[in-house]
């Protein structure tokens, strides 16, 4: 699978972001870098892009969102989806390893449990990263992307 992070310095570099969805490519968007007023803009402009091409946006962060086109790009294999997941109390890791396991990358949101439960999260995954040999990035404080071995993460933009 292919999913291209995008973490824009200015405006200018909406052209990556338009780019990938455009192509089929799930983007992850981080707009930590850019100034709340144009971080609105980025947002408006997902908005129109998602409307005009179909698909699907979803935010894993104040400042990180997930866009995921309807039709995705098949790099000489099947495309999976991204999966969020968003657990409440430790008891749901193994949500996240059922997924990982199935080759689907996931992100997982640990804004609503406390800072120890993100800890034994954070633990968990890189204990199931590891052993299945995939890749863990942090998206935010407490917004991480899993990805399988396999899956085709390019550099930030």
């Amino acid at each position: 699978m292919i999913l291209e992070t995008v973490r824009p310095l200015t405006y200018d570099d909406v052209r990556h972001v338009g780019r990938y969805f455009r192509e089929g490519i799930p983007v992850v968007m981080d707009l930590t870098a850019v100034a709340d007023d144009e971080a609105e803009q980025f947002v408006d402009f997902a908005a129109g892009l998602i409307y005009g091409r179909r698909g699907d946006m979803e935010r894993l962060s104040p400042k990180v969102f997930l866009l995921v086109p309807s039709v995705l790009a098949t790099p000489g294999t099947v495309t999976s989806v991204v999966k969020k997941v968003r657990p409440r109390d430790y008891g749901e890791a193994l949500y996240v390893g059922h997924y990982f396991r199935k080759g689907i990358p996931v992100v997982m949101d640990l804004t609503a449990v406390t800072d120890d439960q993100a800890k034994q999260f954070v633990d968990f995954a890189a204990g199931l990263i590891y052993g299945r040999r995939g890749d863990m990035e942090r998206l935010s404080p407490k917004v991480f992307l899993l990805t399988p071995a396999g899956t085709a993460v390019t550099a930030p933009r």
